[in-house]
């Protein structure tokens, strides 16, 4: 997971991105469009945001990754800062995360591969 910052003043949302890298010895195909795609940001144990939650209209890019090369997603998607969960996608006051200097992760899975680590990011 990429982020546009390691931290965020107040009202600043997060731009998240996904850096892909085919480590491999042959080309590799793969759909990196939103449909293939989950940003997953947690405090602790605590799973604040999914991309998957409230998306809309996801959709599919296949690319193909020859070996040795990164590719860097060049839309990124926007976590507003909020909890979410696929039964509050219609409320317009859900709960806005905690800042303060409040530290969260952020975690992307895409086509079935989990990152290898997490990006932490301080909210304020």
């Amino acid at each position: 997971a990429v982020t546009d910052q390691e931290t965020y003043a107040a009202g600043q949302n997060p731009q998240l991105s996904i850096t892909l890298t085919n480590n491999g010895a042959t080309d590799c195909t793969l759909n990196v469009g939103t449909s293939a795609q989950t940003f997953t940001i947690m405090s602790g144990s605590d799973v604040w945001w999914r991309s998957t939650d409230c998306q809309t209209e996801p959709s599919d890019m296949v690319v193909t990754l020859t070996a040795g090369q990164s590719v860097t997603s060049v839309q990124p998607v926007t976590w507003d800062r909020t909890r979410s969960s696929t039964d509050t996608c219609e409320q317009e006051n859900r709960p806005r995360a905690p800042g303060g200097g409040a530290s969260y992760h952020v975690t992307v899975s895409i086509g079935g591969f989990e990152s290898e680590q997490s990006r932490q990011i301080m909210l304020y």
